[in-house]
C-alpha cells in the first residue's frame, strides 16, 4: 500500500496493507493511553485542590486569620494551565483519534479504487516516530 502526503502530495512510504493496519492500530491505542494519562492528571490536581479547601474550611477561624491562601487570580491560572489546557489537548487528541477511525474505515473496505492511501502529515509522522521507538527497543 503506498502512503501518500494528503498536503504535498508526495509518497511518503510504501508498506503492506495489514502492516499499515496494524501500525494505525497501534497510533489510535497510543493516544487514547494519552487521553486517560490527562484525564488522571487532572483528576489528580481537583483531588489535591479539593483536599486543601477541607483543611481551611476545617481550621478555626483565627488559624485561617494567619493562614495564607493564594489570591483567586492565582488560583485561576493555575486552574487554566492543569485543567483547561489538558482539556484543550484532549479535544485535540479525540480529533486526531477521529481521522484514524477514518482511515481505518476505509482500509476495511474490502473494494477500493487504487492501492494508494491519503495520511495527513501528522499521522505520516507519527507511524514514522512509532516505527522508529520500535526498530530502537529490538
Amino acid at each position: 500500500m503506498v502512503i501518500i502526503d494528503e498536503v504535498y502530495r508526495n509518497i511518503s512510504f510504501d508498506m503492506p496493507e495489514q502492516e499499515l493496519f496494524i501500525l494505525l492500530e497501534r497510533v489510535k491505542a497510543k493516544k487514547e493511553e494519552d487521553v486517560e494519562e490527562l484525564k488522571n492528571k487532572i483528576d489528580k490536581y481537583e483531588q489535591k485542590r479539593r483536599a486543601e479547601e477541607a483543611l481551611y474550611q476545617s481550621m478555626s477561624p483565627i488559624r485561617r486569620l494567619f493562614t495564607g491562601r493564594p489570591a483567586s487570580h492565582h488560583q485561576a491560572v493555575e486552574y487554566m494551565v492543569h485543567v483547561k489546557e489538558r482539556f484543550k489537548k484532549i479535544d485535540a487528541i479525540k480529533r486526531s483519534i477521529r481521522e484514524l477511525d477514518q482511515v481505518l474505515d476505509k482500509l476495511r473496505l474490502p473494494i477500493r479504487d487504487s492501492n494508494e492511501v491519503f495520511l495527513s502529515p501528522e499521522l505520516i509522522r507519527e507511524i514514522r516516530l512509532l516505527q522508529e521507538m520500535e526498530a530502537s527497543q529490538e
